[in-house]
C-alpha cells in the first residue's frame, strides 16, 4: 500500500508493504548537501512497524536540485526543477549509502526508478541510469553498508539481506516496453543489476486486460535473462478515470485476481488517502485541511473482502470463457474449496449450481454470507461461492439442500 499523510488512520486490513514514493523522497530527506532531515521516515517505519508492515520499499528519484546534473530543467512530475535530471553520482552514492545503511533490516527493498520511461520523471540517457543501476546495486547489496546475523542488523554486521527492483515503467504498452527493452540491452546480454523485476500497472480499463499485459512484459524481461525474477506491480490503480462506487470496488478485485493468474506476486496500491487516484479512504482534507478524518471507500471495503477472500488460499487455475465469465478456483486446509465468479461484460449471466459441486453458500463483495440457490446470476460485483463458511475454516462441508 502507499499511504500518504501520517494523519491516515492506520487501515482495518492488514498492510504487509509500504512503498515510499510520493511519501518519502530523496529531495525531502536531503534538502542540501551534508543535511538528512530523517524525521518524516522515522515516523512513517516506526508507525508501520507497529501494525503489522514488515517489508518496506524505497524508490529511488526525486533529485534535490543541488545534487541535479541540470538543476534547471524544468519537470512535469511535481517535485521541482532538476528532479528528473541525471543525478550527480558522488551526491548519489553519499545519499544512497547513508539510507541503506540507516535503515538496516528495516528497508530491504530497493526500486532503481520509478517512471523513467516517461520524461517528468528522467530526462537522461540509458546509460545514464544504467549507471545508477549499478552504484544502487552495489551500495544496496554490500554487507558493509548492511548485514543481518541472529535477527540483528547493522553495517558489518552479517548476510546483506536486500534486494534491488529493476527501474519501473509507468504501464505494460508497446511504446514503453520498446523503452524497457532498450534500457535492458544497454546492460548486455543480461541485466545484471536486479533481484526483482518491476512494473506500473496502470492503463487498464478492464481489470483482466492485465494478464495480456503481463504476458507481454514476460517476454521482454526474457530477452535480458531476467524470465525467472518474482514479477511486482509496485505501483497501480484504476487512477482518476473509473466512476465511483460499486464500480470501483468490482474493479479493483478483479485486478488482484488477475494479477494473481498472471504471475504478479506482490503489488501495492496507490493510494489509500489519495484525493483522486484510486482513493480508499477520503480524507476530508482533500477539501478542507482543517478536518483530518475520514471514511473508507466503497473500494476500500472491498479490499479488505478480497484480501480475505485470497490470503491464506491456494488459487488452483482460472477458467475464462467467451461470454465474458471468469471463474477461479480457490483452495484451502480441511478440505475447503471455492469459485470465485464474476462477469467481465456489462451483461448477467445465470449460472446453475449442481448439487455434486459442493458447493452450499455464497459471499458478495461487502463479504455478505447467503444460502445459495440452485441458479445464481453473476455480473461485474465478483461472488465467492464456498463449500462451507470460510469464516469456520474448520468446519465440515454441508450438503446443499
Amino acid at each position: 500500500m502507499t499511504i500518504h499523510h501520517t494523519a491516515t488512520p492506520v487501515p482495518a486490513f492488514p498492510v504487509s508493504t509500504l512503498r515510499f514514493w510520493d511519501v518519502v523522497a530523496w529531495s525531502s530527506v536531503q534538502p542540501s548537501r551534508g543535511q538528512f532531515i530523517w524525521t518524516r521516515m522515522d515516523n512513517v517505519t516506526v508507525t508501520a512497524k507497529k501494525n503489522g508492515v514488515g517489508d518496506f520499499i524505497f524508490t529511488f528519484g526525486s533529485v534535490p536540485a543541488w545534487a541535479s546534473t541540470n538543476p534547471s530543467e524544468l519537470c512535469t512530475n511535481g517535485n521541482g526543477p532538476g528532479s528528473c535530471a541525471p543525478p550527480d553520482m558522488t551526491a548519489f552514492d553519499d545519499f544512497a549509502t547513508h539510507l541503506v545503511q540507516r535503515y538496516c533490516g528495516t528497508i530491504k527493498y530497493y526500486e532503481t526508478w520509478n517512471e523513467p520511461n516517461g520524461a517528468g520523471y528522467w530526462k537522461g540517457t540509458n546509460a545514464q541510469l544504467l549507471t545508477v543501476a549499478q552504484h544502487m546495486y552495489r551500495i544496496a547489496k554490500d554487507p558493509a553498508n548492511c548485514g543481518c546475523a541472529n535477527g540483528v542488523c547493522a553495517p558489518n554486521g552479517g548476510a546483506n539481506p536486500n534486494q534491488v527492483l529493476t527501474p519501473s515503467i509507468s504501464r505494460i504498452n508497446p511504446p514503453n516496453l520498446s523503452w524497457l527493452n532498450s534500457y535492458l540491452a544497454a546492460a548486455g546480454a543480461r541485466y545484471p543489476y536486479a533481484d526483482i523485476a518491476a512494473f506500473h500497472g496502470y492503463g487498464s480499463a478492464n481489470p483482466e486486460e492485465i494478464v495480456g499485459q503481463v504476458q507481454s512484459l514476460k517476454q521482454t524481461l526474457a530477452k535480458h535473462g531476467l524470465s525467472n525474477l518474482p514479477l511486482w506491480n509496485t505501483e497501480a490503480s484504476w487512477g482518476a478515470t473509473t466512476p465511483a462506487g460499486p464500480q470501483q470496488a468490482s474493479w479493483l478485485m478483479r485486478y488482484h485476481v488477475a494479477q494473481a493468474v498472471a504471475g504478479v506476486s506482490r503489488f501495492i496500491w496507490y493510494a489509500y488517502d489519495n484525493c483522486g487516484w484510486g482513493t480508499l479512504w477520503e480524507a476530508p482534507w482533500c477539501k478542507d485541511p482543517k478536518t483530518p478524518v475520514g471514511q473508507v471507500t466503497d473500494p476500500g471495503e472491498a479490499y479488505a473482502v478480497i484480501e480475505n477472500w485470497l490470503a491464506g488460499a491456494i488459487l488452483t487455475r482460472c477458467n475464462q470463457y467467451q461470454n465474458g465469465l471468469w471463474a477461479c478456483e480457490l483452495q484451502r486446509a480441511e478440505g475447503y474449496e471455492g469459485w470465485m465468479v464474476w462477469n467481465s461484460t456489462v451483461t448477467n449471466i445465470s449460472i446453475p449450481i449442481l448439487r455434486e459441486s459442493g458447493l452450499t453458500v455464497s459471499r458478495d463483495w461487502q463479504n455478505k454470507l447467503n444460502a445459495l440457490p440452485t441458479e445464481i446470476t453473476v455480473n461485474q460485483m465478483p461472488v465467492l461461492l464456498e463449500s462451507r463458511d470460510l469464516g469456520d475454516r474448520k468446519a465440515p462441508a454441508t450438503p446443499r439442500k
